[in-house]
């Protein structure tokens, strides 16, 4: 949402944006993976267990079935090698921070509760469904949302973010895609769906969002522009701002073809 332009230049640029692709796949697919271990994992607890038993137990399977999958990411891809040594960085960080967020709330639930991990799993996995694909035609929309959270025959969208949120609230981007799942959620299950989480995993934070009139607004005029871009070859006007810019990487063609318009000007 903040620069436009990036889709209209990986739409007409990019050369390895499927390898790119591939790669933000198969790491949520190793996040979703890691949480269905969890799921498993938590009901074998009891609650004689220490702190340290229950981290270890709720381990088990979890760094094997990383490290292959890592693997198969990294014999694919050549190209993004220290992009992706980056990336793998912060998974197994976040994947370490998870279990011991985990860990440490089961034990104070099982101590509390005087209850074994079987019977407090729900309260840290409700009944979902993860990563489930929804197409509507209608909008020529396709969606894949991260988790779906059932709850009382209600049905909450949750989106998994690697990103850190802002002081309040979520980002807009966040919010905008968290409402178009929530759109396919309702017609695919034929439902109203009020409210929706994003779950920020690097500091173990979930953020409620509503599905008012404003967000879903804001969604049909993102997909207009969206299609105007990638169907009409519209070069979409941008906002530069310094911090943001600098990270990208079109940046140098942006630079490139700021100083040709600059010269035009002359």
């Amino acid at each position: 949402m903040f620069c436009p332009l990036k889709l209209f230049l990986r739409d007409n640029l990019e050369e390895n944006f499927e390898d790119k692709i591939f790669v933000k796949k198969a790491i949520k697919r190793i996040r979703l993976d890691v949480m269905d271990l969890l799921h498993r994992n938590i009901r074998g607890l009891n609650k004689q267990m220490d702190l340290g038993e229950i981290k270890e137990y709720l381990t088990r399977n979890i760094k094997h079935i990383v490290k292959e999958s890592l693997n198969l990411i990294e014999q694919r891809n050549d190209v993004l090698s220290e992009e992706f040594n980056e990336i793998k960085d912060e998974l197994l960080n976040e994947i370490d921070f998870e279990i011991d967020l985990l860990a440490l709330k089961s034990y104070k639930a099982m101590q509390s509760l005087d209850k074994d991990g079987g019977d407090i799993s729900e309260m840290f996995f409700p009944s979902a469904m993860y990563n489930y694909l929804i197409k509507d035609k209608t909008l020529e929309i396709i969606g894949s949302c991260d988790k779906i959270e059932i709850i009382e025959g209600r049905y909450f969208p949750i989106d998994f973010k690697n990103s850190i949120p802002p002081y309040q609230g979520v980002w807009d981007g966040d919010a905008i895609k968290l409402a178009a799942n929530a759109i396919l959620i309702e017609q695919e299950f034929d439902t109203e769906v009020f409210v929706g989480y994003i779950d920020y995993l690097k500091l173990g934070e979930r953020r409620q969002v509503v599905m008012d009139s404003k967000i879903r607004k804001s969604l049909f005029k993102i997909l207009h522009e969206v299609k105007e871009i990638i169907f009409e070859g519209q070069i979409p006007d941008v906002t530069p701002n310094l911090s943001k810019c600098s990270k990208c990487e079109y940046c140098e063609i942006c630079n490139e073809s700021s100083k040709v318009d600059d010269n035009d000007l002359d």
